[in-house]
């Protein structure tokens, strides 16, 4: 199928997160996704946290400096973000009418989620039906984002001279990824399987279920990168790129030589950190495998900024004996760079269908 005109003009696909600005520069074509450059600029310390822009002037500053030194000059710009302010909901309605069913959501929303519906905007995506005694029903993933964070995005954006089109939902990224690809590292395909894709960013992790292209479940653990490393920093004497350069030296985390040796003793924190970011995860696994009989996770996928640890897929493999790979590539991606970290601007440049 063509693709219309206006989807194969470029697009510069902006992640904004507390530890990194991540930026694509692509296009949608009918030979998938081209991406032509790609960078990252360090998120200065305090300027955004946890989704919100604490000092726009400072954030406003690097962006456009890095844009002009990097020579930028598309204009429509996407952008996707995660916080734990953004609440999500899994939702059971009658089943109606497609225009009845955004009417039915607004009069009944402060049953399903207790909030101030002024200070958010909500938006919501069906998950597919469910019959309760032989009644069909809609199952409905709702996702509220605070205005707040809407509004200040958007001028970010307008002030750096950018014309800001689409705020995604990053779980919704890796969903329309999944959907958009036929197979994963070139082997793995993505049909009629459930995934877990488990983002380790750096503020936090994001839990996302997905299955063609759905998301049937979506949570945020505050427990990321910066945990790991303030875990490690506790114990051992490290400035930041110490710190960096030690976590890059050593190697497959579950080796373990039994000895007082430093790399021992990171490799085991790093190994404990992982242990008690899984049993949150396993919280998230059991809601979804006990709401519905027949309910499975086929593949877990892993991905993020801090999915990088070689043995990590290992870990993960043991801990709840599902498979577990670390995302490399996708066979309707064309991209040279570390897929993992950018998957979520890549996602976001597809907009051929409501997936």
């Amino acid at each position: 199928m063509n693709l219309p005109s206006f989807l194969r003009r470029k697009i510069l696909s902006i992640d904004l997160g507390a530890y990194e600005i991540k930026v694509v520069e692509g296009k949608e074509t009918n030979k998938g996704i081209i991406v032509y450059k790609h960078f990252a600029i360090p998120t200065p310390r305090g300027a955004y946290d946890d989704g919100l822009i604490v000092d726009k002037e400072l954030l406003h500053y690097v962006i456009d400096e890095e844009f002009k030194k990097k020579g930028i000059r598309t204009k429509d710009a996407y952008l996707t973000i995660n916080s734990s302010h953004i609440i999500t909901r899994e939702i059971i309605i009658p089943k109606v009418e497609e225009d009845q069913i955004d009417g039915l959501i607004k009069y009944q929303l402060e049953d399903y989620i207790p909030m101030n519906q002024e200070n958010y905007i909500v938006q919501f995506k069906k998950i597919g039906s469910i019959y309760e005694e032989g009644v069909e029903k809609l199952n409905i993933l709702l996702i509220a984002i605070p205005k707040e964070m809407v509004e200040g995005h958007y001028k970010l954006l307008k002030d750096l001279d950018l014309n800001p089109l689409v705020l995604d939902y990053q779980p919704n990224s890796i969903a329309k990824l999944i959907k958009y690809n036929q197979l994963i590292n070139e082997n793995y395909p993505t049909e009629d399987l459930i995934f877990s894709a488990i983002d380790i960013g750096y503020d936090t992790t994001k839990i996302s279920i997905i299955k063609n292209g759905l998301i049937l479940v979506s949570r945020t653990i505050e427990i990321g990168g910066k945990y790991i490393d303030q875990n490690i920093l506790n114990f051992f004497e490290l400035d930041q790129l110490q710190l960096e350069e030690k976590k890059r030296e050593i190697g497959n985390i579950n080796r373990l030589e039994d000895n007082d040796s430093d790399e021992d003793g990171i490799k085991r924190i790093i190994l404990n950190s992982f242990q008690s970011l899984s049993e949150r995860i396993e919280v998230v696994f059991r809601y979804f495998l006990t709401r519905e009989i027949g309910n499975e996770i086929n593949i877990i996928l892993l991905c993020g900024g801090n999915a990088n640890y070689d043995g990590i897929d290992s870990f993960f493999s043991n801990y709840f004996n599902i498979p577990s790979i670390k995302l490399e590539s996708f066979n309707n991606v064309v991209f040279d760079g570390e897929l993992a970290r950018y998957i979520h601007p890549i996602g976001s440049i597809i907009r051929m269908a409501e997936v």
